[in-house]
């Protein structure tokens, strides 16, 4: 029944089209509209009512039952007085024919049987009534949907968008229109089992109009009226605010499905205004393309594989499983043969050595996808014919998001997997349903969720499920639950039980795969991320045998041999004796160094030449051309260190797969960075290769010493050493072996053991090292463990100094040597050329002549990214504000906030409830609390107490003066998750609240209130000074741009690393969706660094400050640097201080990633204050993934702000639209 709508009395009908609430009084007669309903006829005609229904303008509906007759089923009785209808002078039966004649055949009108007129008794009233007998539906009202009575999920209510507008197509296919469609006019009918719709959305409702009162040939919009696409437009608009309306706490499906609908709603009103009425069909597939895209961003495997850059996924953990078998290189299906065979496995190698892709190309998505020229026969005759069912999860969804919760228990993170497994499970299910419509049982589902419930404790409630996209989203939503640090939910029996039981409902799914086995793949099980004693707990655990599945694990060979004990915890455990490996790292390493090398870096470039439009046609080889190691390690023997062939030295396929050690992500980015940055023809020139190679060597040693640690040191002292060895081996000898040291063999046989493994893990953990050539292996001599190891250096971070690229001889180190090596790292070069060393080589560069113009080192430019083809979900970077079709649907998103900067008279005199202020140890706060109390009249102050008590005593001092009452929040609730409560309006002053209390509170004000004040003060004086930064950038303006952000680390103060990432919302989604963030840059730089390089994203926007300052400048080259790794980067300009020009770009960036797009879109709070406001301010106005805060591990007080400057004060006010 609708609440709120048009009636006329029953009984005194008028002309009164306002709307009323039913329970109004009729002021002529006194009785409510809604009489009809409540006092409901306990008969009509010869039928018996058994409840009403819902009221119109004209009538109002009765469920009923005949009494007499074969047919008993019950039916729908609309009654409307005869009166009424003379009054109106409408002609009853020609209304009821006309309904009969647009039901017949239609499946959205409900269908007419009869007419008649009758006296009809509601309590102490009889009318004479027209009554019309309509088919009766099982459901509920669209008006119980939107007032809260009935749930409604994001899949009922994009169904019921689409049913309206078919709904609207069978009322024009006989030219007539509805004229009055309101929401009590429609029932959402409850199909039964057998009656499913096959190509719905939600394939279990209907949506059908039940009275036809006011179809006419004529449009009735305008005035009062409502034409039916208003009609609809409404109702749409109403569902997008039900799934909205639980804010934070609604689903995340939810609220992308509702933002969509919005500006469907949005867009239809706009399309109307302006005659552009879109068809029924591009409308539902517009919104059926829009639904699936973001409620199963799993799904597009049948999307044309292309890549958006030549790097794209270059880190397979983001590559989507149906790409892999265009790009994956495997020699003759050997790789994929072993790792496939059953039993459980652990696949070891160097990081970027394929295992991630090799494991991907097991995944169930990979192998049914429908390669070119193939069927869907061809891919379903594969995957019966393999024997297994791939499953891929990462050991990435072990990890709490937020690194303060607490350290989940093991039979926690087993929880987590398994149904992350019965996730993957659910959509293995959809994909192969893709590729035969009937191949699954029929009970699949009810199967899957009961192995799921049985082995969780304690037992989840899941609803019943219809469909697997049902299925799909409910193991989802669980996942999101038992992600969760409170979740509560753990595995209740040992993993080899549960997992065995789910592999046995997933075999029972399909007969196809009654026979196969079940492979769970778990992906990157290393000290990466989780501790070594986790590993332990998860290899041993679920590397058990089963005849029906089998876990494919991948890991570093660093964790498996130094960091993994045998069954006795005593010695290092052994591959073969302990477990079963294949060591992929060193296949490929041996692929590297075999005369195959260059054929097999060949390959695996022109794979994915050919899915990159922007590629030229011909082959890798022909891009770089080529040139043998051995003469350039000549050149350089032979070159001095300013010569010009010195910048033409790195060149060549062979120099690409030279310089690899096994990390083929490394290969595809170098190549990538050639190609984009080439101007000239091909092949490209030896200078611009050799510039790019010598820039990735910048870039790997400016990350290795932002750690903070002595890891640039090793790599520098193993580089300086291996060139000294090169040189003297070559000077003066135009023939011979020239020496090329590009590995360590290491012997541990004195001092203290675990030190060294560690020591040694933590060389490889950072990627100096890579294991290579074989296993670790552990001798025995004189009863006392040997324990021998080969690394390879990572060439990578030697081009600087000019080392060889062959892998032609190594060091060797052991007892005391070693022990110094990894001890004291800066005599890393003088142990190493021990023994080694003639002493004949010197470093004669340094007496050189200066080099002409033409030898100048080169001032930094970013190379152009590709701007080759993008694919579906990242293909509108930069939506615009205006209305447009999409995909032939046109969306209109709701308004930005208005942001009004106020002056400090237009605050004089205002009472607020609440000024929120931080009690901080800068200067400002205290001069800008003072400001705001001779400004405005408060009812009461929140003050946020720090530890360090800053001004807060004569802060509170102030506020007390003037008898304001005063509430200190401590800011360690604050950061324990305690949201802040204002009452009524409220001015934020965000000069001395740290950024996440900052975001807390100007969140909440925006929430609470249609209005929020905001005032910032700023400081007189940043630290690093302008000045300071000026002589740096001035000092390097033609260097390395990593040089000049290592140069700046002796000006930058204010705070001090290492730096850590706090969520400060409480949302989570399952962390499958491709993830997007928007990041501000600053002169500190290295909270931008540090979101970038700690977590994994597919698009990033960094905005830089427009202004012609050394701060902007700086920040603008960490921006660039921020970038180097995303090939989804993009770089946006904004006036820092501008709040809303910042409020906007991030606004217009939601909507084409986060609604457009469905990415998961995060924001990271690495800029100034006010970036943080519009942080703050988006996400109290739409739904935003998660934001971090970057947290410092000190503040340096003394040289963070100085003294006082301006004070600023801003009106921020919600627009509904």
């Amino acid at each position: 029944m609708s609440e709120i709508g048009k009636f006329c009395c029953f009984t005194c009908p008028d002309y009164d089209q306002r709307e009323k609430r039913l329970d109004e009084l009729c002021p002529h007669c006194g009785r409510e509209y809604g009489f009809p309903l409540a006092w409901t006829p306990t008969e009509i005609g010869d039928f018996d009512v058994l409840r009403s229904l819902g009221r119109g303008f004209y009538a109002a509906t009765f469920v009923a039952k005949p009494r007499t007759g074969l047919n008993r089923a019950l039916r729908v009785l609309k009654v409307s007085p005869v009166e009424l209808y003379r009054k109106f002078g409408k002609d009853f039966a020609k209304e009821t024919e006309l309904h009969a004649e647009v039901a017949d055949g239609a499946d959205h009108v409900v269908a007419v049987e009869q007419m008649f007129d009758c006296h009809i008794a509601f309590r102490d009233i009889t009318l004479s009534c027209h009554v019309a007998v309509l088919q009766f539906v099982e459901g509920d009202t669209l008006a119980r949907y939107l007032s809260g009575a009935r749930s409604l999920s994001a899949a009922r209510a994009a169904q019921i968008a689409c049913d309206l507008f078919r709904m609207k197509e069978e009322f024009e296919r006989l030219k007539v229109h509805h004229n009055d469609l309101h929401a009590a006019n429609i029932i959402v009918r409850d199909l039964p089992t057998g009656h499913k719709r096959a190509d719905a959305i939600e394939p279990a409702i209907r949506a059908v109009a039940i009275d036809l009162g006011s179809v006419a040939g004529d449009r009735r919009s305008g005035g009062i009226h409502l034409g039916d696409l208003h009609w609809i437009g409404r109702h749409i608009h109403a569902m997008a605010d039900r799934l909205l309306s639980d804010g934070d706490a609604a689903p995340d499906l939810d609220k992308r499905i509702g933002l969509k609908l919005h500006g469907i709603a949005q867009g239809l009103a706009a399309a109307t205004e302006h005659q552009r009425t879109p068809s029924a069909d591009d409308t539902i597939a517009g919104i059926r393309e829009q639904y699936h895209r973001t409620a199963e961003p799993w799904r597009p495997w049948r999307n044309q594989t292309v890549l958006r850059t030549f790097a794209e996924s270059y880190n397979a953990q983001t590559l989507d499983a149906w790409y892999v078998p265009q790009l994956i290189v495997d020699p003759e299906g050997a790789w994929l043969k072993k790792v496939s065979a059953p039993g459980p496995l652990v696949m070891t190698g160097m990081r970027g050595c394929g295992k991630t892709m090799l494991l991907h190309s097991l995944q169930f998505h990979a192998r049914a996808a429908v390669l070119p020229k193939e069927t869907d026969k061809d891919a379903l005759r594969r995957v019966t014919d393999d024997g297994y069912v791939g499953l891929f999860v990462s050991a990435q969804r072990l990890i709490p998001v937020d690194p303060r919760a607490d350290r989940p228990s093991t039979e926690e993170l087993f929880a987590r997997l398994l149904v992350a497994y019965a996730a993957q499970g659910a959509r293995a299910m959809a994909h192969l349903q893709d590729l035969n419509g009937g191949v699954l049982s029929f009970d699949a589902g009810v199967g899957l969720i009961r192995a799921v419930t049985d082995s969780l404790m304690p037992p989840p409630a899941i609803e019943s499920v219809t469909t697997v996209e049902q299925l799909e989203r409910a193991m989802s939503d669980l996942l999101v639950r038992v992600s969760r640090s409170d979740s509560g939910l753990r595995l209740a029996t040992n993993p080899n039980t549960a997992f065995p039981q789910l592999a046995e409902a997933l075999r029972r799914a399909a007969p196809i795969w009654n026979d196969a086995q079940i492979l769970f793949l778990l992906d990157d099980v290393s000290t990466r991320y989780l501790d070594p004693d986790r590993v332990e707990d998860l290899l041993s655990a679920l590397l058990f045998q089963h005849a029906h599945c089998a876990f494919k694990l991948t890991s570093e060979a660093q964790t498996i041999f130094l960091s993994l004990k045998s069954p006795g915890q005593v010695h290092p455990a052994a591959a073969g004796r302990d477990f079963n490996t294949f060591d992929l790292g060193a296949e490929v390493q041996t692929r590297l160094k075999d005369r195959s090398g260059k054929t097999f870096v060949t390959k695996i470039l022109d794979a994915r030449a050919r899915l990159f439009p922007g590629h030229p046609s011909q082959s890798s080889v022909d891009v770089l051309g080529d040139v043998d190691l051995e003469s350039i390690a000549r050149v350089i023997a032979e070159t001095q260190m300013r010569s010009r062939e010195r910048k033409r030295l790195y060149h060549g396929l062979r120099a690409l797969a030279g310089v690899c050690v096994g990390d083929i992500g490394a290969v595809i980015q170098i190549y990538q960075e050639i190609l984009t940055g080439n101007r000239s023809g091909l092949p490209v020139s030896p200078e611009r290769q050799h510039e790019v190679f010598q820039d990735f060597c910048a870039r790997h040693l400016y990350s290795l010493d932002r750690r903070g640690s002595d890891l640039k040191t090793v790599a520098l002292q193993f580089a300086e050493a291996s060139h000294q060895l090169l040189m003297e081996s070559g000077k003066g000898k135009p023939t011979g072996r020239i020496r090329q040291y590009t590995s360590l063999y290491v012997r541990v046989t004195s001092g203290e053991l675990q030190t060294q493994m560690n020591r040694l893990r933590e060389l490889v953990d950072a990627g100096v090292f890579v294991f290579t050539g074989g296993t670790a292996r552990t001798k025995t001599h004189d009863s006392d463990p040997v324990h021998q190891f080969k690394l390879s250096f990572r060439k990578l971070y030697g081009l600087a100094n000019y080392i060889g690229l062959s892998d032609r001889d190594r060091f060797e180190l052991s007892g005391e040597d070693l022990e110094r090596w990894l001890a004291e790292p800066e005599a890393g070069r003088e142990v190493l050329l021990r023994n080694l060393s003639t002493g004949q080589y010197e470093e004669y560069s340094e007496d050189l002549p200066e080099a002409d113009s033409e030898d100048e080192p080169r001032r930094f430019e970013p190379a152009p990214r590709a701007a080759g083809i993008q694919m579906d979900l990242l293909a509108q970077l930069k939506p615009d504000l205006q209305v447009r079709l999409d995909e032939g649907l046109p969306l209109v998103f709701p308004p930005a906030p208005s942001i009004e900067e106020l002056k400090a008279d237009a605050l004089s005199d205002i009472v607020v409830d609440d000024l929120v202020v931080g009690l901080g140890f800068e200067e400002r706060t205290f001069e800008s609390t003072l400001r705001l109390l001779s400004l405005i009249k408060a009812r009461r102050v929140l003050a946020l107490r720090y530890e360090n008590d800053g001004h807060a005593d004569a802060m509170c001092r102030a506020v007390r003066e003037r008898g304001i009452p005063l509430e200190e929040i401590s800011y360690g609730s604050l950061s324990d998750g305690k949201s802040p409560q204002l009452g009524g309006r409220a001015v934020v002053d965000v000069t001395g609240l740290v950024k996440p209390a900052l975001f807390s509170f100007v969140r909440a004000g925006m929430r609470t209130n249609e209005e929020l004040l905001i005032a910032y003060t700023s400081a007189a004086q940043y630290y690093p000074l302008e000045t300071d930064l000026k002589t740096v950038l001035d000092a390097y303006s033609a260097s390395d741009h990593h040089l000049l952000l290592t140069a700046l680390r002796d000006v930058l103060t204010g705070e001090t690393g290492p730096y850590q990432s706090i969520p400060l919302l409480a949302a989570e989604s399952d962390r499958t969706r491709l993830r997007a963030l928007s990041a501000f840059a600053s002169p500190r730089h290295e909270r931008l660094l540090h979101i970038t390089g700690a977590r994994e994203y597919d698009a990033v926007q960094v905005i830089t400050d427009v202004a012609e300052t050394s701060r902007a400048r700086v920040g603008g080259i960490a921006a660039r640097v921020a970038l180097e790794d995303t090939p989804g980067g993009v770089v946006a300009s904004a006036d820092a201080g501008n709040l809303s020009e910042l409020v906007g770009i991030l606004l217009r960036q939601h909507e084409g990633w986060f609604v457009r797009g469905g990415l998961d879109y995060e924001i990271g709070l690495t800029g100034n204050k006010m970036q943080a406001t519009a942080a703050a301010i988006a996400s109290a106005v739409r739904p935003i993934s998660q934001v971090w805060y970057v947290k410092p591990q000190a503040f340096d007080q003394p040289r963070f702000t100085k003294g006082v400057g301006t004070s600023r004060y801003f009106r921020v006010s919600r627009q509904n639209g």
